[in-house]
């Protein structure tokens, strides 16, 4: 569920294997240079519902990508003052919804949802804390007060309601990107399971839309 993060006393923990650890508030950061990008999201899922065999999970048609400007700090810039130490390997992005999966298979219990992104990722210019959207506040649903932007990557590694940046000295394992949005790679010589990470390129027709009536002998523009 949507939960409730007040700006208000906000605070942003940024801990791990760093020099010092920080607590950011808002304001905080909004001191620092901030940068504005315009950024596609776009669900891992996005045409999960053309998938055969059905695929678990939202079943979306084309609707989930998006183009946004997003405002707030590069998330290497708030790493460089933390002080990352020598031999940090990711970064982990931890909101501050939480809940237990008891699908299969299923979660340890309620946990956060998080999900790691490798130092080089986590320092890109596209990598954001992002407070505005569209030149407005961010709204709950997505992710106020804070959020992280990762450009070129799926969305579920723009973790919303972000509450702790944990940098760690080990791949991060955790069950959003082992047990949950990950995938067979097969091209080595054994077959591995690995994150789900950059956008893969997708051809979509989103004018006119799936059972629309065209009517003959008219000019029609299709988009997309």
């Amino acid at each position: 569920a949507v939960p409730t993060v007040e700006a208000k006393g906000f605070a942003l923990a940024v801990e791990g294997h760093v020099e010092k650890k920080l607590e950011l508030a808002l304001d905080d950061l909004k001191k620092m240079a901030t940068v504005t990008r315009e950024v596609t999201l776009e669900c891992a899922g996005n045409g999960r519902v053309f998938l055969v065999p059905q695929g678990r999970g939202l079943q979306w048609g084309n609707g989930g990508v998006g183009n946004a400007k997003w405002t707030g700090v590069p998330l290497g810039a708030v790493l460089e003052r933390a002080g990352v130490k020598a031999g940090a390997v990711d970064v982990v992005l931890v909101g501050a919804d939480k809940g237990a999966i008891t699908s299969d298979p299923p979660s340890p219990g309620p946990i956060h949802f998080d999900r790691g992104i490798p130092l080089a990722k986590a320092r890109a210019d596209e990598t954001l804390l992002a407070w505005e959207m569209n030149g407005e506040p961010l709204t709950a649903a997505h992710g106020a007060p804070l959020r992280a932007v990762v450009g070129g990557w799926y969305g579920m590694a723009a973790v919303k309601w972000l509450t702790r940046v944990v940098v760690t000295d080990r791949p991060h394992a955790g069950f959003w990107q082992t047990m949950d949005y990950s995938v067979w790679d097969r091209s080595g010589a054994s077959p591995q399971v690995v994150p789900i990470t950059a956008i893969q390129p997708k051809a979509v027709i989103t004018s006119p839309e799936l059972n629309t009536v065209v009517a003959a002998g008219k000019k029609l523009t299709v988009a997309g």
